[in-house]
């Protein structure tokens, strides 16, 4: 990964929010908290934008980090003009390859290097390095997942910093 890359994410994403994933609140209360209704919060979990905790009995259950991302989503609606399918198509520009280090085999069996226009947890056949046993549902702490809602302000310097550097070899032949 280059070093711009490595000192954005360090700065602007994850470090030390690690607590905010932990589940606090119901829908309801989300939906109170964020002025919105639950209906609209359940849209962005079908259009595959958030990805909500789930009680044993299947209750959705959320954290800081989905709160956020609930305002984020809604922000981009409200502020920006994009749709649910516009939010969908810029968070599947986010270099899931290079954030998540993956060898170049690897990209070059992966669906959203080939194109697809879902974000790389929306897709179905994640590579193995994606699944972890340890996890109900992989995605919802990946790195990659996590910086849809942290780098909203500077997706263009993610995806500039993808295009200075050549990724060729990466493509299938």
């Amino acid at each position: 990964m280059r070093r711009e890359l490595k000192y954005w994410l360090k700065e602007h994403t994850l470090a030390g929010r690690e607590e905010t994933l932990e589940p606090i609140m119901t829908i309801g209360e989300a939906s109170s908290a964020t002025e919105l209704s639950e209906s609209a919060i359940r849209k962005y979990e079908a259009a595959g934008l958030i990805r909500f905790h789930r009680s044993n009995s299947n209750v959705r259950v959320i954290s800081l980090e989905d709160l956020e991302r609930i305002r984020v989503i809604h922000g981009l609606i409200r502020e920006k003009g994009l749709n649910l399918e516009g939010i969908r198509r810029l968070w599947s520009l986010l270099p899931c390859w290079e954030i998540k280090g993956n060898p170049q085999e690897i990209c070059r069996e992966c669906e959203v290097m080939r194109g697809v226009n879902i974000p790389c947890w929306m897709c179905p056949d994640k590579p193995v390095q994606c699944h972890d046993a340890n996890e109900r549902d992989p995605c919802r702490v990946c790195d990659v997942y996590r910086c849809g809602t942290y780098c909203m302000d500077d997706l263009k310097f993610l995806v500039h910093e993808q295009i200075k550097q050549p990724y060729s070899t990466l493509l299938p032949d």
